[in-house]
Parts: structure tokens; sequence; C-alpha cells
């Protein structure tokens, strides 16, 4: 099983159709178009104008899909509703031209955003592909700020081959003491 096999089957059963959820990486759509049939409305953003495009024709039909060709790092901008899930799928658009990538300052910004944005026990699913450009950094920066602030890391899938994808469901806990 692949990594995005895993993430789609595992968080089926925590989204229903009173769901917001985010696609902070578009890319070829897949996981906008997953979460528009489970949720209420989806953000999709990727700032890649061939990946935004891809998104476009995948979830042609869609009536519940808001396309953001910007930076995840911008989504305080556009999202002013509290969001059930946040998926990330970083690096670069697969089959394309790979300079056009996530990076571990802007994804960090983002996932600091997400959090605040995030409905209490909600979620942020996040695939890290450590052997792209960039990917040991945005795993190494993202992971020191997720155990330094004592967010609870839910699962956790990696296949058995070394510098394969790495995958982390994070659940946002209640702050009530």
């Amino acid at each position: 099983m692949n990594n995005n096999t895993f993430v789609h089957k595992y968080i089926r059963s925590l989204i229903d159709k009173d769901d917001i959820c985010v696609d902070m990486t578009a890319g070829n759509g897949n996981d906008t178009l997953f979460l528009s049939g489970l949720s209420k409305k989806v953000y999709a953003f990727d700032i890649c104008e061939e990946a935004i495009a891809r998104t476009e024709e995948k979830i042609k039909g869609c009536d519940n899909v808001i396309l953001i060709n910007d930076s995840h790092a911008n989504v305080d901008i556009y999202v002013h509703e509290k969001v059930r899930l946040f998926i990330f799928n970083l690096g670069y658009l697969p089959n394309s031209d790979s300079i056009i990538t996530t990076s571990a300052d802007s994804t960090l910004a983002a996932f600091k955003k997400a959090n605040e944005l995030l409905k209490e026990n909600g979620y942020i699913v996040i695939t890290f592909y450590l052997k792209q450009k960039g990917g040991l950094d945005e795993y190494y920066l993202l992971s020191d700020y997720i155990n330094k602030n004592r967010f609870q890391i839910t699962e956790t899938y990696r296949q058995d081959k070394l510098f394969s994808p790495v995958t982390l469901i994070i659940r946002k806990i209640s702050q009530a003491h």
C-alpha cells in the first residue's frame, strides 16, 4: 500500500458531509477530488498554475471545491471558517518541472496557520517526500516543531524503504485544563 492509499483509507472515517477540508497542495487533484466526495466544501491551494489546471480538470462536476492559485502559507487570507481536515502532500507536481516545489519555511508557516483554523479534534495530514529536493529539510523542521509543541500524532505511515515517503496524521486535542 502506498502513502496516498493509506491516507485515503484512514481519513475516510474522519470526515462527514458537514465538514470543511483544505487540500494545501492540490497537485494532480487526487486528494481534492477525494475530499470533495466526503465533505461539504474543499479549498484547494497550489502555487503552480499547471497543478490548478490539472485539478480543475479532475474535479469537473464538483460544485463544492474552491481552487486557489496561491501559496498554502496564505491560507488565512482565503479560509475564514473552522476546518475539520488539512492535507499536505509536499514536494513538486508529479510529471512536471521540479523547480516549483514546497519549501520548509512556507510549509511551516502554512502548518501554523492551519492549526489556528483547525477545529478541536480536527486533523492535519502531511506526507513528506524525503528523496525530493528540500524534502528532508521540510521533514526535520516540521517534525521538530510538532514535537516541541506537543501535537498528538495519531498515526505514522512509512514503507520499509530508505527515504520512502513519510506520512504523519496529527490530531488537534483540546486545550482545556
